[in-house]
């Protein structure tokens, strides 16, 4: 019996210092990122439903010189889909609606209702024109938006495709359903939402209306926000957002979302492993899903004026990433590094910190570049208003970063672009470093 004890103490302390490891890891990487100033928000991680990292990084309010806590609010943009669909499930189980309910049936105006099921709204399969466009976020997504507005909006916009007929992401397709769990359940989306979701879970501090939040724990929204820069982004009216992307929330209360959909607490396990199968693509009902082998993880980005989410859940061992984030930088490699972290896999990603090389400097790394033994892969090395890009074979440029002499980084992806010289001093080629594979370039003019 004592050596029973014994062996069970033992290995509680192993998994202890694993599991502190694991922390010390993720706090790595969000630092360099952080320090890389390509991450400024809050970070969640778990697995097996225990927190592995909750931190904040950078900050609340720049000019007013508030970090980032746990309590940060942000808004999360498009993650509010995971909870729309959910309610539109939730109303499935209550016998209220049916997914096979054709939209006529609510909205027996809309020229091409008779076409479309609620099925088709949750998967992206309508072929609804996307009401997002350049003139909406430019004129109508900071004002108050009707539904009459919406209607309106789409009114003289063609089908993109015959409905069901394949997948294109359009946010009118979560505005409609929106509509339709207020016409169903007689009460506004809003309220509805909290009343299913975020009462049951526990969302204590989460929300629709961001422009008018009164919190000390609000963060300021950044288009552009590093060393040099601080743009103030626009607030969205959560009317004009609405099912589609009005939530805001922090990252304890989405990872609160996170058990409250492992518990079953909302709806059943039959509606979510049909929510979590992809149709027609990635997508199920509301959430995105990847299979690699002997896996399956369920995620949904956000995005939105000065505000980005990343929200991912990896079911097979209860794992959980939320990346919250003031901000409109594009996520990049240090998301997947959290991800392979904790499943123990030892090839991640540590974001690099550029350094400043002045221009004139830059010149020398221009010119026609080919993979040796491989003529027909090239990339073009050029020079524009100070930054250096390189653009492969049939790609667009994309800007690299020093990391020291001769040594540039992407900050897109985990890649490294080492530049070689000849005997006299000159450029003769570069390695292209993409994790543990190397590819040697020569220069040929």
């Amino acid at each position: 019996m004592k050596r029973t004890i014994l062996l069970l103490f033992v290995s509680l302390i192993i998994n202890s210092l694993k599991a502190q490891t694991d922390s010390e890891r993720l706090n790595e990487v969000m630092q360099a990122a952080t320090d890389a100033n390509i991450f400024n928000g809050v970070a969640l991680v778990a697995r097996h439903d225990s927190i592995l990292l909750f931190k904040g990084y950078g900050w609340r309010d720049y000019e007013q010189k508030i970090p980032h806590d746990t309590n940060s609010v942000f808004q999360i943009g498009s993650v509010t889909k995971t909870f729309t669909a959910t309610v539109i499930l939730w109303l499935q189980e209550q016998h209220q609606l049916n997914i096979q309910d054709k939209l006529s049936k609510y909205f027996p105006k809309y020229r091409y209702a008779d076409k479309i099921t609620i099925k088709n709204l949750l998967t992206h399969t309508s072929g609804i024109y996307n009401f997002t466009d350049a003139h909406y976020l430019a004129d109508l997504a900071d004002k108050p938006f009707r539904q009459t507005d919406f209607w309106n909006y789409i009114a003289d916009k063609p089908l993109g495709f015959p409905p069901d007929s394949m997948h294109s992401y359009s946010n009118s397709n979560y505005m409609i359903l929106g509509y339709i769990i207020e016409k169903v359940s007689g009460k506004p989306y809003e309220q509805i939402v909290r009343e299913v979701i975020f009462d049951k879970a526990g969302m204590t501090h989460s929300g629709f209306d961001y422009a008018h939040l009164s919190s000390p724990y609000k963060s300021v929204g950044y288009d552009a926000l590093n060393e040099t820069t601080h743009q103030r982004a626009r607030i969205s009216d959560s009317s004009a957002t609405y099912a589609a992307g009005a939530i805001y929330t922090t990252a304890g209360d989405l990872y609160r979302w996170n058990l409250a959909l492992y518990g079953n607490k909302i709806v059943s396990q039959a509606s979510l492993e049909e929510a979590f199968t992809p149709y027609k693509g990635t997508y199920g009902y509301g959430w995105y899903i990847e299979q690699p082998p002997g896996m399956k993880f369920v995620a949904h980005n956000g995005g939105i004026w000065g505000f980005q989410a990343h929200f991912k859940r990896i079911l097979q061992d209860h794992g959980c990433i939320i990346l919250l984030r003031n901000e409109m930088l594009g996520f990049e490699d240090y998301a997947l590094s959290l991800h392979r972290i904790i499943q123990h896999d030892p090839n991640y990603y540590i974001p690099r910190k550029s350094i400043s090389i002045p221009a004139d400097s830059l010149s020398a790394y221009v010119g026609e570049y080919q993979l040796a033994g491989k003529p027909a892969f090239r990339a073009s090395v050029t020079v524009r208003e100070g930054n250096l890009y390189i653009a492969w074979t049939n790609f667009a440029p994309e800007q690299v970063f020093a990391e020291k002499k001769d040594w540039f980084f992407f900050k897109s992806y985990n890649s490294q672009i080492e530049y070689t010289r000849n005997e006299k001093g000159g450029i003769s080629g570069f390695v292209a470093h993409n994790g543990k594979q190397e590819f040697p370039y020569e220069k040929i003019r």
